[in-house]
């Protein structure tokens, strides 16, 4: 059995489409995009047991001491000025 010509450019056109779908999303990958309800708050600091964390859509800061145990919530108004505690 003979494969022609119009076989091997249909063949070779398939493995070439094949290969872009596969190494498409490894060449351009997609944004990881967060849509929870935690979505905007983030890790602020850990010092000495104590952790915060800032909610970047209302400023509230919860901190929380050893073991996770809650120690004071409160919200930044401006950065660089003191806030409410």
């Amino acid at each position: 059995m003979r494969i022609d010509l119009y076989t091997k450019i249909i063949l070779t056109l398939v493995a070439l489409l094949l290969a872009v779908m596969v190494l498409q999303p490894i060449l351009q990958p997609q944004a990881a995009m967060a849509d929870g309800s935690y979505s905007g708050v983030q890790f602020s600091y850990g010092t000495g047991g104590n952790h915060a964390f800032f909610d970047t859509r209302s400023g509230d800061v919860w901190e929380y001491g050893d073991n996770g145990h809650f120690k004071q919530h409160y919200k930044v108004h401006e950065l660089g000025k003191d806030h409410d505690r």
